[in-house]
């Protein structure tokens, strides 16, 4: 058991060595890479180095776990392969340890760096992203910071079908007199219509948002089309509802003609979403969690979007990090066979490592591309590469000298 425990320190000790270089190695060139195809970017928009080295470090983890699955490939293929070219695999068959336990720590390894990526995934990363493009945006771009408390020209619908089309909305705190002089009326959407005459009324609102030019819509379950247009609407923080003031209401039925009413105060429970639901704008994937993007897919398909690239993307958080585990089960089986890997020198070995992490990338991307265009299911498209590497290399598993 001693020995065995020193045979795993030694096997993993030797991995992360070549594990970390190849991560530095391959997360510098891709630094490169990207830095050479936006230099004219840099240097038309007059960014400063300080600004352009912030962007790269706070991307730095994202880079790191994109560039990870090859690391981990090219660190198998070495590690393994040396043990073979120094006849250390036969040495350790010969005091009957098989292939499958000398390299049991590998394959824990990769299983637990696999949910570690998945955790930084749903935490970390996305926040690091969101503050990489918030930078990108405002510090090499030069375009003006996103407020906190505003929106415009947006369309937000809530889960019970509702759409508001809004110009402009304004989020604050405090207390707001409200005075109407003149005819009003209040009523639910799903009760009826409003009526004429409502008495004059004073009252003190808790505004927490207000949103001009607001144009709220619904299709009815009896098939009527209800739209709301109303030129300000206010959040009445006690009740949890907004307000539209001094607008028009307006219902479609099906075979018959359009009916009008106007309003000076338009309350409805149906009209219930917190305004920080409406002023959170849309961000990138890569700036979600996979919760977070599933309910960003949501969201857009009850607005009638295309989401494909969404729903591939979103398979692509849970299959990215599990590349990891199943790129060290391929390489394992690649380089499993002592005589198989006695005969390659180090520089071949090398070759076949990078060679190999380029088919992979291939098939990642090559999958993700066709999810896009709709010719592959997204659950498909986002694991094909994961399912290619990992049946091969438990087809060669079987068939290594064990």
């Amino acid at each position: 058991m001693l020995f065995i425990r020193r045979l795993d320190r030694y096997l993993m000790r030797e991995f992360l060595k070549i594990l970390l270089l190849g991560l530095l190695s391959l997360t510098a060139i891709f630094v490169l890479v990207h830095l050479m195809d936006h230099i004219d970017i840099y240097l038309d928009q007059d960014a400063s180095w300080p600004s352009i080295g912030k962007y790269y470090l706070l991307q730095t983890p994202y880079n790191l776990i994109l560039t990870l699955p090859m690391a981990m490939l090219i660190a198998t293929i070495l590690s393994i392969g040396d043990f073979g070219r120094h006849g250390e695999l036969t040495a350790m068959k010969a005091n009957g340890i098989s292939l499958y336990r000398i390299v049991l720590p590998l394959i824990v390894f990769a299983l637990f760096l696999s949910l570690a990526v998945l955790a930084l995934g749903e935490t970390l990363v996305p926040r690091l992203n969101e503050r990489v493009n918030a930078v990108y945006e405002e510090e090499i771009l030069g375009e003006e910071p996103r407020r906190e408390d505003y929106r415009g020209n947006f369309v937000y619908q809530n889960e019970d079908g509702y759409t508001y089309i809004v110009r402009s909305l304004f989020v604050e705190e405090g207390l707001v007199a409200e005075h109407d002089t003149g005819a009003g009326s209040e009523s639910s959407i799903r009760g009826a219509a409003p009526t004429d005459s409502v008495p004059q009324a004073t009252g003190v609102l808790l505004v927490e948002a207000s949103a001009e030019q607001v144009e709220v819509q619904r299709r009815l379950q009896d098939g009527t089309f209800l739209r709301i247009n109303a030129p300000q609407m206010v959040w009445e923080a006690l009740a949890g509802r907004w307000v539209l003031r001094s607008g028009e209401l307006r219902l479609f039925p099906g075979g018959e003609g359009e009916r009008m009413y106007t309003f000076t105060l338009l309350r409805s429970p149906d009209l219930s979403d917190p305004p920080a639901e409406l002023l959170a704008e849309d961000k990138e994937p890569e700036e979600m969690g996979y919760q977070d993007l599933e309910q960003y897919i949501a969201k857009r398909e009850r607005l009638g979007a295309d989401t494909l690239e969404e729903r591939v993307d979103l398979q692509m958080k849970l299959a990215y990090p599990f590349a990891n585990f199943i790129i060290v089960l391929f390489g394992v089986a690649l380089v499993g066979s002592a005589a198989h890997a006695s005969r390659q020198s180090g520089t071949v070995g090398f070759g076949v490592a990078l060679f190999l992490t380029l088919v992979f990338w291939g098939f990642l991307r090559v999958g993700q591309g066709i999810g896009y265009g709709g010719g592959l299911p997204p659950a498909w498209a986002a694991w094909i590469a994961n399912a290619v590497f990992g049946v091969v290399g438990l087809v060669l598993l079987a068939r290594a000298r064990t």
